[in-house]
């Protein structure tokens, strides 16, 4: 009686099989962790521009233009007076867009986020201040 087993060609195909398998599996938790990494410093750059945007909307008497470098990030701050009127016709003054722009390199691309808000300071002024 005969007994039978793996031939040399079937075990080198399967264990070729288990290989690509360990490959491909090695391959997507390596950019898994590219995307988690990634994910987290956007993360990062969006919680420091919120930051900054509440700064920039409580200051006194804010800059109309400022840059802050942090790490490889730049973030540039911009106030700008907006004209707007009521249905009335009555002119609101003292209305800002203030816009805080990131800008970094990640890898070799030029990342680039945005986050922005109006203010009206005379909303975080104390009367006889």
């Amino acid at each position: 009686m005969r007994t039978r087993g793996f031939t040399l060609l079937e075990t080198l195909l399967a264990l070729m099989v288990f290989s690509m398998a360990v490959v491909s599996l090695v391959e997507a938790v390596h950019q898994l962790g590219g995307t988690t990494l990634l994910m987290r410093r956007e993360a990062e750059v969006q919680e420091r521009m919120r930051s900054l945007l509440i700064e920039h909307t409580r200051l006194p008497d804010p800059k109309d233009e400022a840059q802050v470098k942090e790490g490889d990030v730049t973030y540039t701050v911009k106030r700008t007076k907006l004209e707007l009127t009521n249905q009335d016709g009555i002119t609101l003054n003292d209305l800002f867009e203030v816009r805080v722009t990131a800008e970094w390199l990640e890898g070799s691309i030029m990342q680039q986020a945005t986050a922005e808000t109006w203010v009206y300071p005379p909303l975080f002024h104390l009367p006889g201040t």
